[in-house]
């Protein structure tokens, strides 16, 4: 697999033998500071899997994506297009800041405000970068547990690509993805579209089918006003339409639709050590949801709107130092609408951050990086917040390839606009403080021991008089803790790649002191790549989830239960042949394992997908 792991302490990078070598300090990430940044200058653990990586594994979604990287586990309500739950080292969706060319998906409308990462077209992404740990002190709400930068397909080279898709549930689709360069810039736009018949969202799986449908389309460029200034504008518009159960596998009439449009304008200026960027963004999401009940038809919708202001400047004391300062203001509303009446929110937050990075070359026999973060949040209805990261790494230059680091930080979650308008008292913002520790050598071992705990965490409260959930804060602490491992080994050039990584949950617990719901204590994947001939590929993936804790909801009340621990197998195939063609063969779940990430849920069984490419 070609995917780039760069756990920033790692002197070189996880890249098959295809993908020759890549010098490290040119490798550039735009999450980690909000301005393009060399890896080598920063602290922090960072994945970045790019359109050919997702090509190469056959991924079908974001959240699959996900479920496959170090920290994360994955839960979701069914098959394609249902609602998915992201966690990360222990902490849950709402604490992942997901971004989408650098703006948020925070879905204040929602009781978590997490970002509905299921609806994203996985085949318009262009690259995504994955950040573990707090990042609240760079980007504020949302990213206690990290950030994940989803990076539009956009022009490098002028191309068209034109691809076909079928498989399982009666699965077709197809995109094109156009990109042009001019004289004084670029211009790239792209429509993608897959429908799938899928499988039942509620178990068993060959009950009802919950199909789904998704249409993304985007426009994005950039045009040079003199030879350090440029503007840019983006558009991006993601439709999701899905069946889903309530309450019967056999629900025939649940429906809803996902859609979610962004505008983005930025204008961007570098001369000599300076950066200027300034950048404005609209985003509009629009959630509807109709079934049918022993009461009789009902109806849930939300329209949830943020428009967000920014400005960063940087400066270049030197090749080894700088400081960058930035300003935001962030308006988000939100609208609900249960059938009995729509009910509006809306808050502010205006915030100044900045941040230091220093290199010192040969530092006590290692080459040190730090960096230092500190932002200040002003809510007009919430507590403001302060939140800062400080940063080491260290590369060794005794034992070439032996790095070590740390990264200190806190971080906070705000209410959503949802948990807002049903509190049951006045809420507070959730607060985060963690620490990261990291040792490795080169690519083949990477050890990090992450510890998390949140004050004042939200937690909702269920009346079964009213059949309504109102919101407060927890007076106990929740505590997260874990161990994660990574590492890839070439066998010289023989084209075979293996790599594994291995997440151990050390303590993890809610705010009523259980074990926190659908994270498990122990996940893994293990790969076996094999490259041969010019162009082609045969890869193996193992997925190991262990057992994890859950609610029967189906019970009254609703009562613990254990989901078991289960082992997928993928296997995929990628070739290009006749210059321009290629195709990638997925199938997933080779050996049928029924399994359930969410209690009640059914998931896919054995299928295969294909995807024919043509690109000149």
């Amino acid at each position: 697999m070609k995917k780039i792991t760069l756990s920033i302490f790692t002197a070189g990078l996880l890249l098959s033998p295809a993908s020759g070598a890549e010098d490290l300090g040119k490798v550039i990430v735009t999450s980690s500071s909000k301005l393009p940044q060399k890896i080598k200058e920063t602290t922090q653990n960072v994945t970045i899997v790019t359109a050919e990586d997702i090509k190469e594994r056959g991924y079908q979604s974001v959240p699959e994506l996900l479920s496959q990287v170090a920290g994360f586990s994955v839960a979701t309500n069914g098959g394609a297009g249902q609602t998915s739950s992201v966690f990360v080292r222990g902490l849950s969706s709402d604490n992942l800041l997901v971004l989408l060319d650098g703006i948020p998906l925070t879905d204040y409308t929602q009781p978590g405000a997490a970002a509905a990462l299921e609806h994203i077209n996985i085949d318009s992404i262009k690259r995504i970068e994955i950040i573990k740990g707090g990042q609240s002190g760079i980007w504020g709400a949302s990213a206690a547990a990290g950030t994940v930068n989803l990076i539009t397909k956009g022009a490098t080279k002028d191309s068209t690509v034109i691809s076909l898709k079928g498989g399982s549930h009666a699965t077709k689709g197809a995109g094109v993805d156009l990109s042009k360069n001019f004289k004084r810039g670029s211009v790239s736009l792209g429509a993608h579209w897959i429908d799938t018949d899928g499988v039942s969202a509620l178990a068993p799986r060959d009950a009802e089918k919950d199909g789904y449908k998704n249409i993304n389309f985007y426009l994005n460029g950039d045009f040079a006003i003199t030879k350090s200034s440029k503007i840019s504008a983006l558009f991006r518009s993601d439709d999701g339409k899905f069946d889903f159960d309530s309450g019967s596998a056999n629900d025939a009439t649940s429906k809803g639709e996902s859609k979610q449009k962004i505008y983005g304008v930025g204008y961007h200026y570098q001369e000599g050590a300076i950066t200027v960027d300034a950048k404005a963004s609209y985003r509009k999401i629009e959630r509807s949801l109709v079934g049918t009940s022993s009461f009789g038809p009902w109806s849930y919708d939300t329209i949830g709107k943020s428009t967000q202001l920014s400005l960063t400047t940087a400066y270049q004391f030197s090749d080894k130092s700088s400081l960058t300062v930035g300003a935001e203001h962030t308006i988000n509303k939100a609208t609900t609408d249960s059938g009995f009446g729509a009910t509006s929110a809306k808050f502010k937050n205006s915030a100044l951050f900045t941040s230091y990075t220093q290199r010192v070359d040969a530092l006590l026999g290692a080459d040190t990086a730090f960096n230092a973060v500190v932002r200040y949040d002003n809510f007009d209805k919430f507590d403001n917040k302060t939140t800062f990261r400080l940063g080491l790494k260290r590369e060794c230059k005794v034992v070439d390839g032996l790095h070590s680091g740390a990264n200190i930080y806190t971080g906070y979650k705000a209410p959503s606009l949802y948990q807002f308008s049903n509190a049951a008292s006045e809420l507070k913002p959730e607060s985060i403080e963690g620490f990261d520790l990291t040792i490795g050598y080169k690519k083949y071992i990477n050890i990090t021991y992450f510890s998390n705990k949140i004050k004042d965490k939200i937690v909702a409260n269920f009346n079964p008089a009213t059949f309504t959930t109102s919101y407060s804060n927890s007076g106990d602490g929740v505590k997260t803790t874990g161990i994660e491992l990574s590492g890839e080994y070439a066998f010289g050039d023989s084209g075979f790649v293996l790599g594994a990584n291995f997440t151990h949950m050390l303590k993890f617990e809610d705010a009523s002191g259980k074990k926190a719901q659908r994270v498990p204590q122990n996940s893994a994947t293990l790969s076996l790549d094999y490259y041969f001939g010019e162009a082609s590929h045969v890869g193996l993936v193992a997925n190991y989830v262990g057992k994890r804790r859950d609610l029967d909801f189906n019970a009254y009340p609703a009562k613990d239960v254990t989901l078991k621990s289960y082992t997928t197998v993928d296997v995929t195939y990628n070739t290009q042949f006749k210059e321009n063609f290629s195709l990638n063969v997925t199938v997933k779940n080779i050996f049928d394992k029924k399994y359930e990430t969410v209690k009640g849920y059914s998931t896919e069984g054995r299928s295969i997908y294909a995807t024919l490419e043509y690109k000149f």
